[in-house]
């Protein structure tokens, strides 16, 4: 079994919509995040100005929680690969003016999407 750490469920419960009534979705994931980064860590990139540490943070943390709980694909770099696409290129699903806000993006939704239990039914991480 995969394990966790107290924050690392957090933010996997966050993205899950697990925690919307704390935490509720506000048209932009790094928007939605940026209550529980507060809560975690102390400052807010809106007071201290410090918009890229915080995107750089975020997406470190983010990028660590999936690489731990990813599902296993048969091409096990694809993840990474449609991640670094998304990055790259704006769409209609992904239009955030900053690569790495488009890559905020993306990694949310693999998170949300990722299993918890696997196809034997086994858990692969716990949440509560």
């Amino acid at each position: 079994m995969i394990q966790l750490d107290k924050n690392e469920k957090q933010w996997i419960l966050l993205i899950k919509g697990q925690l919307e009534e704390k935490y509720p979705f506000k048209d932009k994931w790094v928007e939605t995040l940026k209550p529980l980064f507060v809560e975690t860590y102390g400052w807010n990139p809106d007071e201290d100005r410090n918009y890229q540490d915080y995107l750089r943070a975020i997406f470190n943390k983010l990028l660590d929680i999936q690489m731990k709980i990813k599902d296993n694909w048969v091409d096990p770099n694809a993840q990474l690969k449609e991640l670094f696409f998304v990055s790259f290129h704006k769409s209609i699903f992904y239009e955030e003016e900053l690569p790495i806000e488009r890559a905020i993006h993306k990694l949310c939704g693999l998170i949300k999407l990722t299993s918890v239990i696997d196809n034997n039914k086994e858990k692969r991480f716990e949440l509560f």
